[in-house]
């Protein structure tokens, strides 16, 4: 990557391009954009948020914002494709999946079957991609043609994650992982949050549910993500909460009842306090961002 990439993700909300990782090698980087990377020659050994894998031809990976990557080795033949994505492009392709099957299909490599089909069919979107780039450069930047378009390709390679899941068995998730104990505990605590983190956001409450102590699960955290537990679990329910407000019609009140707040002045103030909006800005900034 280099700063025209970040450049043009920044201006357009969307980028892609090809590298091989260099600047990963030994080296934590906490990914500033949603990214979604395809192995198109060799293989690297790679830590992604507790998970430590061999990112092989073929293979795609889908990282959310905030993500810390590590690549611990490469081979000289190693090449992978990009594609960097806004918050509004993220969330507007992810807006029909659960918590819980985003939880399953990111940071880690799925290969589905390895079909020449499949591999063509990544390729392809990858390549839409490229277009769609091309046919910015004759447009205005903030064209709603192109970005409607980046979120159909950015929902079909989660489609496609989600389909390679169901053709990769749990034994061969394993084995291409090569969990270590601190990473496994990272790796429950965020299972635990994705099924608890609607009416539990303390600390505390994890700690327990893991049998450790709050210090251990921060320790844990830190190492696996460089950050501490709370604010993994505030991340993901802000997450949560905005795809809520961007592609729902729930009422506040509603969520302040599904999310188990006190009250719906309180959720504002969380709400605020981690996005810089309340509730009703952010719902009424994103309405139009949010129509596909």
């Amino acid at each position: 990557m280099n700063n025209h990439y970040f450049e043009k993700l920044s201006r357009q909300g969307f980028s892609t391009i090809t590298s091989a990782l260099q600047q990963f090698v030994q080296h934590t980087y906490t990914l500033q954009f949603t990214t979604f990377f395809w192995c198109q020659s060799g293989e690297a050994i790679i830590t992604i948020d507790g998970y430590r894998f061999r990112f092989t031809h073929g293979c795609i990976v889908i990282c959310p914002a905030g993500s810390n990557i590590t690549v611990h080795d490469i081979t000289s033949d190693f090449s992978a494709r990009f594609l960097g994505v806004s918050e509004d492009i993220w969330l507007a392709a992810r807006c029909s999946f659960s918590p819980e099957t985003i939880q399953s299909i990111t940071c880690r490599p799925y290969k589905g079957r390895g079909t020449s089909n499949e591999q063509a069919f990544i390729a392809n979107t990858f390549k839409q991609v490229e277009i769609i780039e091309d046919e910015l450069n004759c447009m205005k930047p903030d064209s709603d043609y192109c970005r409607k378009n980046i979120i159909l390709s950015a929902n079909a390679l989660l489609l496609y994650a989600q389909h390679a899941q169901g053709a990769t068995s749990t034994e061969q998730v394993k084995k291409d992982l090569g969990l270590e104990d601190k990473e496994k505990t990272f790796l429950l605590f965020r299972d635990l949050i994705t099924r608890h983190f609607r009416e539990e956001r303390s600390v505390q409450f994890y700690a327990e549910k893991l049998n450790i102590s709050t210090r251990h699960l921060n320790s844990v955290c830190q190492r696996a993500a460089g950050q501490n537990a709370k604010n993994l679990i505030d991340r993901y329910t802000i997450v949560e909460l905005q795809v809520a407000l961007m592609y729902t019609h729930k009422s506040f009140q509603e969520l302040v009842g599904e999310y188990h707040f006190p009250d719906q002045s309180y959720l504002n103030r969380y709400f605020k306090r981690h996005t810089d909006y309340s509730l009703s800005e952010f719902r009424s900034k994103r309405a139009l961002a949010a129509t596909v």
